[in-house]
């Protein structure tokens, strides 16, 4: 397909695609003439994947470059390369200087995933996210964050072992790496939501009250 049908099949604008092609971030298409090039299925897929690790995992174009870098290393394991796209996905927090709390913290949560018998890397930049908000529930006065982190990974194994079992099953691995970005940034919001409205049905329980129905007044 020309460039013009790419475009259109991808719904990417042709200067975002030039972009992307000067950026490296889009492989040249087979030369046809001196001004024109021939693209193919594998140059939409790889427009989809940049699209949603910039539009739904807010990526910039140098981390969207080092996912794609990964991903072309024939050195690194699928499960590195499919890493790397998840550790570039927002909040990167950066772990304070000199903040013993932070460190005790910190501390405790990677205690905390070796009882779990996790296998998780001590850089995995979701570890620092973790350590901060334990560490701001307890400047708040809040004790027991490590204890809901238990509960909650108890919780949460199964779902990731579903849904994980749904990316691997991507054997294209731009496609697998999307299914990562889309799990990770998409489906945050729903396990939020989800607790807030479990919380919401559990106050009215404990207080013995009813859902406000649209016809209530009428």
């Amino acid at each position: 397909m020309r460039l013009s049908e790419l475009s259109t099949e991808s719904g990417v604008p042709i200067a975002t695609i030039k972009f992307y092609l000067r950026e490296g971030l889009l492989e040249p298409g087979a030369p046809v003439t001196a001004r024109q090039s021939d693209y193919d299925d594998s140059h939409l897929r790889r427009l989809r994947l940049v699209r949603a690790m910039q539009q739904i995992g807010g990526m910039s174009i140098d981390q969207v470059r080092n996912v794609l870098f990964a991903a072309g290393e024939s050195t690194l394991s699928r499960h590195e390369r499919l890493g790397v796209a998840q550790y570039m996905l927002p909040p990167l927090v950066e772990a304070p200087t000199d903040d013993p709390l932070w460190d005790q913290t910190h501390g405790e949560v990677l205690a905390l995933m070796t009882e779990l018998g996790w296998l998780i890397n001590d850089f995995s930049p979701s570890l620092n996210a973790l350590t901060r908000s334990i560490v701001a529930l307890r400047r708040l006065g809040y004790r027991d964050g490590i204890e809901h982190v238990r509960r909650y990974a108890a919780a949460m194994h199964p779902l990731a072992e579903g849904e994980y079992r749904f990316i691997d099953g991507h054997r294209d691995l731009d496609e697998a790496i999307e299914a990562t970005v889309a799990y990770t940034v998409l489906y945050e919001p729903i396990l939020l939501a989800v607790r807030r409205l479990a919380h919401e049905d559990v106050s009215a329980r404990l207080h013995n009250r009813r859902p406000i129905s649209p016809l209530d007044g009428v």
